[in-house]
């Protein structure tokens, strides 16, 4: 793991930015992982920026999402589809029909995770380019957590609100390279156990020492477990 501290949630979301860029500009067509939620808002807001210096362009590459809610129509401002077109998406010159999810509308939510699975593992060396990832106060990464043990493709996930339709552990794990982004106090103990602690099913992010290219990206407050 490449462990990178910044004073500021703001720093980390520019470098971050720069990593997603420098991976476009050296192949434009990429199959980037995304992730929807509040870490990666500032990352997408400095991505735009970019683009609009005319230092990045979307416009060959494809994008797919670590879930997506099922039930929810594509268009429905709760959807991850519509979350990524809000904060990045629509503000770029990304081509629409190169988003690829999990459709909220399908009747059959195991066979849509079945669905998937099979584009993810028809993907050029049947992975991702690069996964960007938040991980939660439990360690957790994507939708994958803390288990006995975790299921390594995509899956039916129940939360309180919604079903989800989540992608699982092995194709985050097959991505070239994953970037992490963390910030916050309350991320410190996930953080410390993820860059420290033992590999292990019940701490979901402990399997990122697995993995031969990882960056991880924190704030202060979220490096205050790990630092010496």
């Amino acid at each position: 793991m490449k462990i990178r501290i910044f004073d500021t949630y703001e720093q980390m979301c520019q470098a971050a930015a720069d990593l997603v860029a420098a991976q476009l500009l050296l192949k434009p067509d990429s199959h980037l992982g995304l992730t929807a939620g509040k870490t990666p808002v500032g990352m997408f807001a400095e991505l735009i920026k970019l683009y609009q210096a005319g230092r990045v362009s979307f416009s060959n590459a494809w994008f797919y999402n670590l879930e997506e809610k099922m039930g929810v129509a594509s268009q429905d401002e709760l959807s991850c589809h519509s979350y990524l077109h809000q904060h990045l998406l629509d503000h770029v010159d990304a081509k629409p029909e190169r988003l690829r999810l999990p459709d909220g509308l399908s009747q059959d939510v195991e066979e849509e995770c079945v669905r998937y699975e099979a584009l993810l593992n028809s993907l050029p060396d049947g992975r991702l380019d690069m996964q960007i990832l938040g991980i939660g106060s439990d360690a957790h990464i994507g939708m994958n957590r803390p288990a006995q043990a975790l299921t390594s493709a995509c899956h039916r996930v129940e939360r309180p609100a919604f079903t989800y339709a989540a992608m699982g552990v092995r194709s985050i794990l097959l991505a070239k390279r994953i970037v992490l982004l963390a910030n916050g106090e309350d991320k410190a103990q996930a953080v410390a156990d993820m860059c420290g602690g033992t590999i292990s099913a019940e701490v979901p992010a402990t399997l990122l020492q697995l993995h031969p290219e990882v960056t991880i990206l924190l704030d202060r407050g979220a490096a205050a477990k790990i630092q010496a």
